[in-house]
């Protein structure tokens, strides 16, 4: 083996045992008996997704359509297009304004990189929005998403190998972990709201509660078919082992955390209260 190679090699080892990059089945390295992760364990977090992003999306939709870019240049950077707004392919309801934006990065891309003399940048963005921050706001928003539309859309036969499905499940139980976790109110050293709004099985299923919480700290891969916005939910659309996308849950803006605690608080007081359930952060 050539020095490069032996390079090349030491790498992807490294990169494959980095204990700092969470995967999904760090969350299951110590089961016991069946491996097999069934769609019942899903239900309860696929309901709870619908109505947290039922509930946010008219709220945050101006904003998410500036990260993803769905807005309108022109009136980003001064607030006039010179077409109709039914004319315009871009949606035109944002308050956020930065005249000294680059067109080319915010449409499409740059091919001056660092060198153009434009804004590569979202600045001064808290003074135009109140929930989503920084990019990690926005992957977030995205997830929740697809969490949703998963739940609306998702055909299990659609998905024929045994083991893309089985990977598929634990990857959604551990997306939805991170989001309540990260999103949700709760107790310092305490499990008790994932219990609270996900299917207590599917909890128990997972790592020890003390080695849960510390694998929840690290950044997390998500599969990168995750967030995209056109998935086609009656092909083969997931398989294991394909592209995926390092996310900080811990990187959030205070403001979009706040702002779905209260999501939360709503959902438990409106759905799981009356029931008898008892409040996970009190």
């Amino acid at each position: 083996m050539d020095k490069l190679s032996e390079k090349l090699a030491a790498t992807t080892l490294q990169e494959d045992t980095d204990t700092n990059i969470s995967q999904a089945s760090n969350y299951y390295e110590t089961r016991r008996g069946s491996k097999t992760v069934n769609f019942a364990r899903l239900e309860k977090g696929l309901l709870l997704f619908i109505y947290i992003h039922e509930t946010t999306k008219n709220i945050l939709h101006s904003e998410t359509a500036l990260w993803d870019r769905r807005l309108c240049i022109h009136i980003v950077k001064d607030g006039n297009c010179p077409k109709p707004r039914d004319q315009c392919h871009r949606e035109h309801n944002t308050l956020y304004r930065h005249s000294n934006l680059c067109s080319f990065w915010y449409t499409h891309s740059c091919t001056y990189e660092t060198k153009c003399r434009y804004s590569h940048d979202f600045l001064m963005i808290s003074q135009y929005h109140h929930y989503i921050l920084t990019n990690t706001d926005n992957m977030i928003c995205k997830l929740i998403r697809f969490v949703r539309n998963f739940a609306g859309h998702y055909i299990d036969t659609a998905i024929q190998d045994e083991n893309d499905l089985q990977e598929l499940h634990k990857e959604m139980v551990v997306l939805m972990v991170h989001l309540v976790h990260a999103l949700s109110r709760q107790r310092a050293n305490s499990i008790d709201h994932l219990n609270l709004f996900l299917e207590a099985t599917t909890i128990k299923q997972l790592i020890p509660q003390d080695s849960l919480l510390r694998e929840l700290e690290k950044p997390y891969d998500v599969p990168e078919v995750f967030f995209q916005s056109n998935l086609n939910f009656t092909t083969h659309w997931y398989r294991h082992g394909t592209g995926k996308r390092s996310v900080d849950f811990t990187h959030l803006s205070t403001e979009l955390i706040t702002y779905f605690n209260s999501v939360f608080v709503g959902f438990y007081e409106g759905r799981l209260k009356s029931r008898g359930a008892p409040a996970a952060w009190t």
